[in-house]
């Protein structure tokens, strides 16, 4: 038993070592307990050498001997005396920074960001440096789509999904190296969950209530007791929003108009998403670690939207009218588990690790669109109200298999490699019904479709870093990826119906063998203290996404939808960066500087064209363009301005040329493109904290046209009682600016259209914090049911 020679209490958490005799080699550890004690066991005999050591107490060290006739031995009360040295009067008032820079990622630490209290993953990218989100819940890294993990790993939860308050940190990394996927073409944004780090018990309790219609509440608990470690954690909220559309088309005939169409419309949209996760770490070892995690979300979206349009001729008369009501629901419930084994050898930095993960989903939805048309008037219909009527879901499975191993071959030369396999099976139905009030309701077997989709990567990656002198350090890898991708389309109605199937393969045989190889070189050279300059080149693939396939509408109104390309293919990115990591005087404040490369081929696009069957309408999809080119400056500074002020300001530049299309419906646009983002995070007296986060995003080019430039500020404010509660207020975007548009410029036709992500809206949290640090707080719980009398107040029971 360990006590405090002063007061005779036990010391909590000093560290008991046991050691060789000839005090080179650790042999066993523990933690003391609460009152003192600690116990080793499954020694073999010999000689041996107790060192037990805490902060603010000097050593203790003695030899121990286990033989046959001493089995057990209990070594008395050890009493460890106060070092005065060590326990000289501190203060420590730095915390972490919001915003750690580094020369290959960003990492945003979520818990300081006070906006994002009650919100979700979507609200935190928002306020990430270097990422956009869009009105489609869509983020983006420098005008491109970053692949989502959940630690490290592929999931098939959204971003909305996932509660702000359950994450720990985000990583962006702009060029990752050939460790990660070949399709992270756009950068990585890593998202790392909150889990049992320190012994004893910790967790949190919230609720939160905002302005239209906005509730929620979560709640996590971390337990760390012995060689086990268990995360539990659940959540659930619900938003209602109601936001206006609007969109105005001017039709173009040799040059002349032709028409006008002017459509408004208010938007509904209530969304619900709840459920929770659990995870287990077990040391089999010090060295040996078996984790098992799982986790469960569901959701809802339920949406109604008002569409009122009128249509006018050339010299601005109208000639009709029209209304179209649609509403939808969508549920879902997304899922998944992960088991993994991590082993570290006596060679320090030698380790290796496997996983398996399996995500799930399953998607259902239905829809009503019923439009009416109205002549000139507005008097009467015409042609009696016409109903679309839609049904479908969609399952998906998607198993991943990795292995990774790190092998130091010496103290200036380090190997890496690891084998992957992913395979997703997705299947969706949609049954499409179509009517009018004169006319019977029929299956629309063109817009009814049974999708299959098969994709399989296998990949393996060889990775060599080396120290070259001093300062500087090289790193190469190759990673080689087989890629087999197909979908099969059918009318789900016709049981004859032809069959269509979309297919490709990298590499097929030895043809197309380029397209499988993606190397990846880094430069780096390193001064004293945290400076770092960085050269790196990569080459990246981006496989088309869910929405950019799938054959069905997905968007609807009397003038434009939206339809996925399942004949898409992927795009190829070559990618080159210099990266300046430069520290000033405060080592709290550095400015990291980037300046970028990208040119892709095949680049998947944008593209809109008149419907064939009627000309009125537009319909807007993905195809292969021919190439793009990217090029710009990004910047990120991070300045403490004072002791419990951090200010961080970052903004890109790039230069966009992009083509789309071929012959004579090829179209090509370029021009410069611009970002930034602030943040300002002030801690007060009294335990008041305030901070504000906004952004602008400039006009960013499509191959017909450029997305509108938008913007926002965020406020917020809180309040620490004591260590337990505080209170958290949020206004989201303080001036009402964030409005998502498009221009589509053309020959033949010119459309603005403008809409809103959500409302401006105020939210307020409360969160309360518990725990308890105790390396072996259950077992000593245990103890004292068992032995209610054992262990006095003053820690000598025996």
């Amino acid at each position: 038993r360990v006590l405090a020679a002063t007061t005779r209490q036990g010391v909590a958490v000093a560290t008991v070592s046991l050691l060789s005799a000839h005090r080179d080699t650790v042999l066993s550890g523990e933690l003391v307990a609460a009152n003192g004690d600690f116990a080793m066991d499954k020694l073999p005999f010999g000689d041996y050498h107790l060192r037990v050591a805490f902060l603010g107490y000097g050593k203790l060290e003695q030899e121990v001997r286990v033989t046959p006739e001493h089995i057990e031995q209990d070594l008395g009360n050890l009493l460890l005396t106060v070092d005065a040295v060590v326990l000289k009067p501190a203060e420590v008032t730095a915390d972490r920074s919001q915003t750690q820079l580094q020369v290959d990622r960003r990492v945003y630490n979520v818990e300081k960001d006070l906006a994002v209290r009650g919100g979700t993953g979507l609200d935190v990218m928002k306020n990430v440096p270097g990422l956009s989100v869009d009105a489609d819940d869509n983020v983006q890294l420098r005008n491109t789509t970053p692949q989502i993990l959940v630690d490290g790993r592929p999931t098939a939860l959204t971003l909305e999904q996932i509660p702000a308050d359950e994450i720990e940190r985000v990583e962006v990394i702009t060029n990752p190296s050939v460790v990660f996927d070949a399709s992270s073409s756009g950068g990585i944004i890593n998202v790392v969950l909150k889990k049992s780090t320190r012994p004893g018990y910790t967790g949190q309790l919230q609720g939160n209530v905002g302005s239209n219609g906005r509730y929620g509440g979560n709640g996590n608990l971390n337990v760390k007791d012995g060689r086990w470690a268990i995360t539990l954690s659940g959540n659930g909220n619900l938003t209602d929003n109601r936001t206006a559309t609007s969109t105005r088309r001017d039709l173009f005939a040799e040059a002349a108009s032709a028409g006008h169409f002017q459509q408004d419309g208010i938007s509904g949209n209530e969304r619900r998403n709840y459920g929770g996760r659990v995870g287990a770490d077990y040391s089999v070892s010090n060295r040996s670690t078996v984790s098992l995690s799982g986790s469960m979300r569901g959701r809802g979206y339920t949406t109604d939207e008002t569409l009122r349009y009128s249509e006018l001729d050339g010299a601005g008369a109208i000639t009709g009218t029209g209304t179209q009501m649609n509403n939808g629901e969508n549920n879902g419930a997304e899922g998944g588990a992960q088991v993994s084994f991590k082993h570290k050898t006596p060679k320090e930095g030698r380790e290796w690790s496997t996983d398996l993960t399996w995500n799930r989903s399953h998607r259902t939805s239905a829809s009503d669109y019923i439009t009416s048309a109205f002549d000139a008037t507005s008097a009467s219909v015409i042609g009696g109200a016409r109903t679309q009527h839609s049904t479908g879901g969609t399952d998906s499975d998607q198993l991943t298999w990795q292995f990774d191993m790190t092998d130091p071959r010496s103290e200036s030369a380090k190997l890496e490699y690891g084998l992957r396999s992913n395979t997703r099976i997705e299947h969706s139905l949609l049954d499409m019904l179509t009517g009018t009030d004169t006319s019977a309701v029929q299956r629309d077997a063109a817009l009814s479709n049974d999708y299959r989709i098969t994709d399989l990567v296998n990949a393996a990656y060889v990775n060599w870093t080396r120290k070259l002198g001093e300062h500087w350090g090289v790193q190469a890898g190759l990673r080689m990826e087989q890629t087999w991708f197909q979908a099969d389309i059918a009318d789900p109605g016709s049981l004859d119906a032809q069959r269509q199937r979309f297919s490709y393969r990298y590499p097929n045989g030895t043809d197309d063998l380029l397209k499988a190889m993606f190397p990846a070189l880094y430069f780096s050279r390193k001064w004293e203290g945290t400076r770092e300059l960085q050269f790196n080149f990569s080459r990246k693939i981006n496989r088309p996404n869910f929405f950019q396939v799938m054959p069905f509408i997905m968007f609807s109104d009397t003038r434009n939808i939206r339809i996925g390309n399942p004949a898409l293919a992927p795009e190829f990115i070559d990618v080159a960066e210099a990266n300046h990591l430069l520290p000033f005087k405060n080592p709290r404040s550095n400015w990291l500087t980037s300046i970028f490369l990208r040119h892709t081929t095949g680049v998947i696009t944008g593209f809109s064209y008149p419907s064939t069957t009627d000309p009125r309408v537009l319909v807007s999809t993905f195809v292969n363009g021919r190439d793009s080119w990217t090029y710009g400056w990004d910047n990120t500074v991070k300045l403490e301005i004072a002791r419990t002020a951090q200010f961080t300001i970052g903004g890109t530049g790039q230069y966009v040329e992009i083509s789309a299309g071929s012959g004579s419906s090829a179209v090509h646009n370029s021009g410069w493109q611009f970002n930034a983002k602030v943040n300002l995070n002030v801690r007060l007296p009294k335990d008041f904290s305030f901070q504000i986060n906004g952004e602008y995003e400039g006009r960013r080019l499509q191959p017909q046209g450029y997305a509108i430039p938008n913007g926002g500020l965020d406020v917020s404010a809180a309040k620490d009682f004591g260590k337990h509660w505080s209170l958290q207020l949020t206004v989201n975007d303080v001036f009402y600016s964030r409005l998502w548009g498009t221009v589509l410029d053309t020959p033949t036709l010119y459309q603005e259209t403008e809409r809103r992500r959500e409302m401006r809206f105020v939210r307020g949290a409360l969160t309360w914090k518990f725990g308890e640090q105790d390396a072996s707080l259950f077992r000593r719980k245990q103890q004292q049911r068992r032995d209610p009398g054992a262990g006095g107040s003053e820690g000598e029971g025996f």
